[in-house]
């Protein structure tokens, strides 16, 4: 099977298995706000087979996945999460939605037994397996990996790896590749005065590349279809549909930045500022990204 997704803007994103792992134990509306556009569900079912391959799972691959048969999609998760490697923040993610599913499924006591074993059997392998990894996170020097995570996914963007999206887009796929990785978890897991050190920094470096993007000074504003403007190239529909998979977390109120730059298929937030800098985009980007501790 071709993998147009994976080999084409996937290619070198780390993000997509932990929050497609993350997907698939809540459900795939779960974290949104209205119901997935039929070109958003057929890109999710094109993602699920081009996974299913790549780890030659393919006998678990079936359309209408996320939305059926959760105990399909609980052993899916739990099978790729023995191939792949989930992070601490998809593993704490995976955990605390099992064990709601598990409250929830107790109170209405209509769910069968089995679903019920499996969501806390799910739930305390998941959890042991994120209380392992923060132990040697923390062992290894949380502010030491995040320096080399960033250094990694900045020199990425520096070699052109996320030139198929907008200024803005690159901007947010480099935050969520930080977010889902050792970067981020040295945010949720250091102490608050290191964790907004942090994220300063990552301000101001993402400020940088942006204000370099657009040969502008950090503090210069652009309007901000300059920022959203998507270049044209092969496979434009699958660097949108990527984008908008990435951020389907946001919502217009609370997240009108990020919303604006990932759901191109909507018009732009109320709350997204028409004339915008280098520097407030990076700050609210940040800040809309890395705001909630998990």
């Amino acid at each position: 099977m071709t993998k147009q997704l994976l080999d084409g803007p996937g290619r070198t994103l780390e993000c997509i298995h932990p929050k497609f792992m993350v997907d698939l134990v809540q459900g795939g509306d779960a974290m949104r706000h209205a119901p997935l556009a039929s070109q958003q569900q057929q890109f999710r079912e094109r993602l699920t087979q081009e996974i299913m391959a790549q780890t030659q799972l393919r006998q678990w691959a079936m359309g209408g996945m996320f939305n059926e048969n959760a105990a399909l999609r609980l052993g899916l998760a739990e099978k790729l999460a023995g191939m792949l490697d989930p992070g601490h923040l998809a593993l704490t993610r995976m955990t605390q939605t099992l064990t709601t599913l598990s409250q929830q499924a107790q109170l209405r006591n209509q769910s069968p037994i089995g679903i019920i074993q499996q969501y806390e059997t799910l739930s305390a392998h998941f959890r042991q397996r994120a209380a392992f990894k923060e132990k040697a996170l923390s062992q290894r020097g949380l502010m030491v990996q995040a320096g080399e995570h960033s250094e990694q996914i900045f020199t990425r963007w520096r070699a052109g790896h996320y030139d198929g999206w907008s200024l803005a887009g690159r901007a947010y796929v480099v935050l969520e590749e930080l977010r889902w990785g050792a970067f981020g978890d040295a945010c949720r897991l250091a102490k608050a005065d290191v964790s907004a050190m942090l994220k300063d920094d990552l301000q101001n470096r993402v400020a940088n590349y942006l204000a370099q993007g657009i040969n502008a000074a950090p503090a210069t504003r652009h309007f901000y279809h300059q920022w959203l403007n998507t270049p044209s190239t092969p496979g434009i529909i699958d660097y949108k549909d990527m984008l908008g998979w990435l951020g389907d977390w946001c919502d217009g109120d609370r997240h009108p930045l990020c919303w604006s730059v990932t759901q191109s298929w909507q018009n732009v937030a109320l709350g997204m500022p028409r004339l915008c800098s280098a520097t407030r985009l990076a700050k609210a980007m940040v800040e809309e990204v890395f705001g909630d501790p998990i």
